[in-house]
């Protein structure tokens, strides 16, 4: 797969191409939604039930007809007849061998193979994708200690609930226990899997705040969770942390129940013309049982919410409205999630030109490889071919369905003696939530020293940026990066500094890394843009 290029490069003429395309109609990314009964938002929606039913057998009966999402990752997945559980057949025309008659060959193609047979396997091979050795499927319970003498850990994956930094130890069962409850609120249970059922996770009596608009039926966020896939085209969500209270965590002197805040990220498909995505970011105050891994109380906050966390239109509303670039390159990728830039608590200078924000703590894909060029090279301007974990299959019957995120994130640092690029890619949260464990890319690319790729979550960050028209390795670069530092030490910010350098950083807002939910990253799409609207931006990260 190191021979395959992941890369496309946007230009104004393929745009132009592709725009005439969509006007005739043609649609390439038009994702098929569930059958809607009514236009509202899941928060106004409304069960059916006789008289003669009580209000709870209604509400259980609802979830359990709610058509839930398929964890395929075709746009179209095979239909399933109810009655016979078997694939519906179509007629199939004979495939025509082109050019064959001119030289002596069949014209019509002929396969020694069985149809029954490949059917069924095209059918098993859709509903449920294969996995590869390393990524394993989500399990209920993950061991919390390991013995001195246990095997080494495998290093080609990374096992996102046992890292440190992310999910402190008395929290990663729940964790773990919670992202699988809300995959079966979202996605179709496969065969043998162990159901968990909202009353093993959130007490009968919750107490549940939340400034997301909620169902009167639903008494927990696992039935609001199945309940919203009657009015959005796509849910997604993923638990990104885990950790205990800063304060100790007991509450009323009672050593079985802690309070722990969970980080999480919820990706929604907006069903307007255009299918605006929408990422929505924030975290979870609770109140635990510990013995019981059961929650008592859930308080919920918005990153973007303003400074109470409650303001859900604040959230939403930029995201719902069409993107410029996205319809200027119409049909060339589903619209993107874009990573959230949350207020600061400081404030730039009066009268400087930078902008200061915040990036929430998140799940990044971390490439390295060594810069041996410098700017002759430009190795910067695209990410790396050992990055890549998948193809992705964007026309015909088997089209895939995928995730775009953007910015790309590109940093040039001194280690040692040498000079590494190293990029930060943001992971998507259907992504997030498919495994427990995450493949590092291809693993059949033989990497050179200082060449790498690995996960990591990386913590809230302060950052200090100004607009930039190029790229990472533009001579310009270097004066932007002079006049940053000097602005930001004017106004009294201090830079975060790396064995005394500061860190230097160019976020790419015109690129888009394109995700398939079982195989991870598969494509990576550069957008032309003119360099006079200044899209990207080169940064700085301060000391929060």
């Amino acid at each position: 797969m190191g021979e395959v290029n992941h890369t496309i490069i946007m230009t104004r003429y393929t745009s132009y191409a592709l725009l005439l395309i969509q006007l005739v109609g043609t649609n390439a990314f038009t994702v098929q939604s569930n059958n809607r009964s009514s236009p509202l938002p899941s928060s106004c929606a409304r069960t059916q039930s006789h008289t003669q039913t009580s209000r709870n057998d209604a509400r259980i009966e609802t979830l359990l007809r709610a058509q839930k999402q398929s964890r395929s990752s075709l746009l179209k997945p095979p239909t399933i007849s109810s009655s016979n559980k078997t694939q519906t057949q179509t007629p199939v025309k004979e495939e025509e061998v082109f050019g064959a008659k001119f030289f002596g060959g069949n014209a019509v193609k002929v396969d020694d193979i069985d149809d029954t047979i490949e059917a069924q396997a095209d059918k098993l091979s859709a509903l449920y994708p294969q996995k590869s050795q390393t990524a394993t499927a989500l399990p209920i319970i993950i061991p919390v200690l390991q013995d001195d003498d246990a095997e080494e850990e495998d290093d080609s994956s990374y096992r996102r609930f046992m890292d440190e930094d992310a999910f402190d130890l008395p929290c990663r069962s729940l964790a773990q226990r919670l992202q699988t409850a809300m995959n079966q609120a979202l996605y179709a249970t496969e065969d043998g899997e162990v159901v968990i059922t909202s009353n093993q996770v959130y007490s009968p009596n919750l107490q549940w705040k939340t400034p997301i608009g909620r169902s009167k039926e639903s008494k927990n966020p696992l039935e609001e969770l199945t309940r919203s896939l009657d009015f959005y085209k796509r849910v997604d969500a993923a638990v990104i942390s885990a950790k205990l209270d800063s304060d100790g965590g007991k509450v009323k002197g009672d050593g079985k129940v802690e309070k722990v805040q969970v980080r999480w990220e919820i990706s929604l498909v907006w069903p307007n013309t255009w299918e605006s995505r929408v990422l929505i970011t924030g975290t979870s105050d609770l109140t635990v049982d510990m013995e019981l891994g059961m929650i008592l109380s859930q308080s919920d906050r918005l990153d973007k919410g303003g400074k109470e966390g409650k303001d859900a239109i604040q959230t939403i509303a930029p995201q719902i409205q069409p993107r410029f670039w996205d319809l200027y390159h119409i049909g060339m990728t589903p619209s993107a999630e874009i990573m959230p830039k949350l207020d600061a608590s400081v404030k730039a200078g009066a009268f400087s030109k930078y902008d200061v924000f915040e990036i929430a703590p998140r799940l990044v894909l971390q490439p390295t490889v060594q810069d041996e060029g410098g700017r002759l090279a430009r190795q910067a301007e695209s990410l790396p071919n050992h990055v890549f974990s998948s193809l992705i299959i964007t026309t015909g019957p088997k089209a895939q369905r995928y995730t775009a995120t953007s910015p790309v994130e590109v940093a040039i640092r001194r280690q040692g003696d040498k000079s590494v690029i190293e990029w930060k890619v943001p992971v998507p949260a259907e992504f997030i939530s498919y495994y427990d464990e995450l493949t590092y890319g291809d693993d059949t690319v033989n990497l050179e020293d200082g060449n790498s790729c690995k996960y990591s979550y990386q913590p809230k960050r302060l950052v200090a940026t100004l607009p930039h028209g190029g790229n990472a390795q533009d001579k310009e670069v270097s004066d932007i990066r002079k006049e940053l530092y000097e602005q930001v030490t004017k106004d009294g910010l201090r830079p975060k500094l790396v064995e005394g350098r500061p860190q230097f950083f160019f976020l790419n807002n015109d690129a888009k890394a394109c995700f398939t939910a079982d195989g991870g990253l598969g494509m990576a799409v550069y957008e032309w843009r003119p360099a006079f609207v200044k899209s990207n931006e080169v940064g700085i990260e301060l000391e929060m």
